[in-house]
């Protein structure tokens, strides 16, 4: 952390600077911020298989335009709020004053820290409350958190860190996307338990892989532990799955009515095949693939109508098994209740319903082969079991 802070000597301090910002008037130190040259936490979109719900904007950080910019500050408010500064100044020593009268102190240039964020924490500690702004967007709010984890600050703004939180939340995203990402950094940075778990939840069932860090420093331990997640609820998912498909294959669940299992079967091995999730089944690390890919494989073709992301697709098997009525133009159907309803057309490859009692319904049944595919909605199940990661445990300690 403390390779973060330089203390540099200039041959003539007033020559050739950046602007000059003040915080403290009788400061006897100036904190250097360099220029930023590159984009923050850009995102680069390396995914190779897709997951509709993945297409959240990634949009990358703007291009870097901040310019360096000199900070007058006091050195004993910087070090009573970080131990990194205390032991810089206090190694450097009286000694160390510049021919303005004082310690200059640079930010490391590699770092690329942001000069607008800087001020903002600068402020905050040295008590200037009124310039400090209540509201921040995500991004230089991502910023402020990058300093003030470098420094361990965190107690001279937690008070503005809530604040500037409260007034975001409601953008967290619920897909695997930058913006995630960096939420997931601010949580931990302020220690905010509630919005860590959120963040962590949606990246173990949106990741395809360990997190994006998008440069930031996150912690490889709550990488780790994401991704060991992200392993079991994917292998659980492969196995519900893969059972149904041994299921039908093995004639354990057949239907002697349409013969509806030879149809179903047909159906779950075009779309296992098309996303490469068998023959070879999947394993660990499941490189490249989500939870949420696991079931865009699958929801569509075989869940209930009732399913809270059916489709249209959806339609086509449910109603080939599920009893519906043909419609004089051949477009539309009507439950097997009388009520009215628009649907796709029955596929042809499916097997023709049996019309029942004259009636012009056809027959609904129930069967193996409908029950056993029916079990993939227990992939809604595995998902709402996912809590996310805690930030403390049961002692109060921190986990990460």
């Amino acid at each position: 952390m403390s390779d973060s802070l330089q203390v540099v000597v200039v041959a003539s301090p007033f020559a050739g600077l950046a602007s000059l910002y003040e915080v403290d008037p009788d400061a006897d130190a100036l904190v250097t911020v360099p220029p930023q040259t590159q984009q923050f936490a850009p995102w680069e979109e390396t995914t190779a298989q897709s997951q509709t719900r993945e297409t959240t904007s990634t949009k990358a950080a703007p291009p870097a335009s901040r310019p360096g910019l000199r900070i007058k500050v006091s050195s004993k408010h910087l070090s009573f709020a970080s131990k990194i500064f205390k032991s810089k100044l206090k190694y450097a020593g009286p000694k160390s004053k510049q021919s303005d009268g004082r310690i200059h102190l640079q930010l490391a240039p590699e770092e690329q820290f942001d000069s607008k964020a800087v001020v903002i924490v600068l402020n905050a500690l040295h008590g200037k409350g009124s310039k400090v702004p209540k509201q921040v967007d995500l991004d230089t709010l991502a910023q402020i958190a990058l300093f003030v984890d470098k420094f361990q600050l965190f107690d001279a703004v937690e008070v503005y860190g809530e604040r500037w939180i409260s007034r975001l939340e409601d953008t967290i995203p619920d897909a695997y996307n930058r913006d995630l990402i960096l939420w997931l950094y601010i949580s931990y940075v302020f220690r905010n338990a509630e919005v860590l778990r959120a963040a962590t939840k949606t990246a173990i069932v949106g990741s395809d892989g360990p997190i994006k860090t998008l440069g930031l420093p996150i912690r490889e331990k709550l990488i780790k532990h994401i991704d060991e997640q992200r392993q079991s609820l994917v292998l659980s998912a492969v196995e519900i799955v893969t059972s149904t498909l041994e299921k039908l294959v093995g004639g354990k669940a057949g239907c002697n009515k349409y013969h509806c299992d030879s149809f179903l079967l047909g159906e779950l091995v075009k779309t296992l095949t098309k996303n490469k999730l068998v023959w070879p089944r999947p394993e660990r690390p499941f490189a490249g693939i989500s939870f949420l890919f696991v079931v865009n494989a699958v929801e569509g073709v075989f869940t209930s109508p009732s399913h809270s992301r059916g489709s249209a697709v959806c339609g086509d098997l449910w109603n080939v098994c599920n009893g519906v009525t043909s419609k004089p133009n051949g477009n539309a159907y009507v439950n097997g209740n009388g009520r009215g309803g628009r649907g796709p057309l029955t596929p042809e490859a499916s097997p023709e319903p049996v019309l029942r009692n004259s009636g012009g319904y056809f027959d609904t049944h129930e069967c193996d082969a409908r029950k056993s595919v029916a079990r993939l909605d227990e992939l809604d199940a595995l998902e709402d079991a996912v809590k996310g990661l805690d930030l403390e445990g049961a002692l109060g300690y921190r986990n990460y």
